[in-house]
């Protein structure tokens, strides 16, 4: 058994003698490279003539060789000057591909070099993004990520979505903040109008660090006014309506300690002539650590605006707060509220789920958005659930509240979300109250109260009001 132990041994062993010697082979060589840069070389004289066609260059040089040199310097020039990862990069300072800091994008830069350059190989910075480029990644041992770039529209640039931010090093280091998305939208195969999404955030290092946030989503109104064609199997009254972009995700924190980054929130969507949904929250970072750290709390969502009879607007859902394992759960994100006019219907987003941990506090859920409708019906969003806690903490998380509902019809107040449970050792959260519910022509109803964690305590009814109230919803049977 002594022997089959020890060759199990032996690839680790080998491994961590390789790694040793090719890092201390290569700072030998960097070493001798400063040595040999120092010493004072000898001077030696040739007597050479030059012709009319020739200059006086190093033959390496891009100055030397055939009469391409010019169109390739100035080819070389330009991508220096709009790349930020260039072929040719120094070993070490700002674009150095051993030790230095990533360069940033530049005005002018296309497609893949609208990207921020990544750190050296064995530690530096990441390069912010641009125009929804995404930020270069730390160096290998340390090192922060660059943002990812914004998509704003901008004089020669049109609007699209944010840029991902870039990975801390592995070591320790903060991954980069994912870019907003702009103003815009891109149509579907359904013909439904997608507002552009935010850029998810960055890892944080392995060891230690802390995730990067995620970008908001695009907000985008469509004014199409497009009739169904009835002797075609599509409807095309579906480029009517509108989605928000959707928030980044937040970025994972280190292994050991840091903070998860938090979602990017929803964008908002108007339709002049059809439905609109706003867009979902992105989720809170999450990740095991173990020494301590917060889950990355939820974007909300985006709120929503319909402005034309028969259709809906629906607020976007909030994200879900992310998890850990020694530290707190992230809350969830509250979801959008929705405005209908015209006739109208709305709806309110639901809250985000709050976030778990192993030991320690879990998150609490988003509350629900509101509804509000002029002319139709209104309901409000459910309250997200709370997180739950594996082993003690001070208690699993509360349940988000139940939207507010309000309308001439029919309105109906969202219900509380539950409480989560509080573990082996741990103390339950509570269900979240319902939602309250006002009605001028039509009936009114509250929400329920959400039911507690185990042991917890249930959440209380909305009230109502109006011409035809209903006040008897109960709460939320216990777990």
């Amino acid at each position: 058994m002594a022997k089959h132990a020890k060759n199990r041994a032996r690839p680790a062993a080998v491994r961590a003698y390789l790694t040793a010697g090719v890092t201390g082979a290569a700072f030998a060589g960097l070493g001798a490279f400063l040595a040999v840069q120092d010493a004072t070389p000898a001077t030696t004289q040739y007597d050479i003539k030059l012709v009319s066609n020739e200059e006086d260059t190093l033959f390496l040089s891009l100055n030397g060789g055939s009469d391409r040199r010019d169109r390739e310097q100035r080819a070389l020039a330009v991508q220096e000057v709009t790349d930020a990862n260039p072929a040719l990069r120094p070993m070490f300072g700002d674009g150095g591909w051993l030790i230095g800091n990533g360069l940033d994008a530049v005005e002018g830069c296309e497609g893949a070099a609208c990207n921020g350059g990544n750190g050296g190989l064995l530690g530096g910075d990441g390069g912010n993004g641009l125009h929804g480029g995404k930020g270069g990644d730390a160096g290998w041992w340390f090192g922060n990520g660059g943002h990812g770039g914004d998509g704003f529209a901008s004089e020669g640039y049109a609007a699209s979505a944010g840029g991902d931010g870039g990975s801390g090093g592995y070591f320790f280091g903060f991954g980069g903040d994912g870019g907003d998305a702009g103003e815009g939208a891109v149509k579907t195969s359904s013909g439904v109008y997608v507002g552009y999404s935010g850029g998810d955030g960055g890892r944080g290092g392995a060891g230690f660090g802390t995730g990067g946030n995620g970008g908001a989503g695009g907000s985008y109104q469509n004014t199409n006014d497009i009739a169904d064609d009835p002797d075609t199997e599509i409807d095309e009254s579906l480029q009517n309506d509108v989605i928000g972009g959707a928030g980044g995700d937040g970025g994972a924190a280190g292994g050991f300690v840091g903070t998860d980054g938090h979602g990017g929130a929803g964008g908002a969507a108007i339709s002049d002539n059809g439905s609109a949904t706003g867009g979902a929250g992105g989720d809170g970072g999450g990740t095991g650590t173990m020494t301590g750290g917060l889950g990355g709390n939820g974007g909300d969502g985006g709120d929503a605006e319909a402005n034309a009879e028969g259709e809906t607007a629906t607020g976007g859902a909030g994200g879900a707060g992310g998890w850990t394992g020694t530290g707190n759960g992230g809350l969830g994100g509250d979801g959008g509220d929705a405005n209908g006019y015209g006739g109208a219907d709305a709806v309110g987003g639901d809250g985000g789920e709050g976030g778990g941990s192993r030991v320690g506090n879990a998150g609490e859920g988003g509350n629900g958005g509101n509804g509000f409708s002029t002319d139709g019906e209104a309901t409000g969003g459910r309250g997200g659930d709370g997180g739950h806690t594996w082993v003690f903490g001070e208690g699993g998380g509360d349940g988000g509240n139940g939207g507010n509902a309000e309308a001439e019809e029919d309105a109906t107040g969202g219900d509380g979300g539950d409480g989560g449970n509080g573990g082996l050792f741990g103390y339950p959260g509570d269900g979240g109250d319902g939602g309250d519910a006002e009605s001028t022509n039509g009936t009114a109803t509250p929400g329920s109260g959400g039911s507690g964690g185990v042991g917890g305590e249930d959440g209380e009814s909305g009230e109502s009001s109006g011409s035809d109230s209903d006040s008897d919803s109960d709460g939320g049977d216990s777990a």
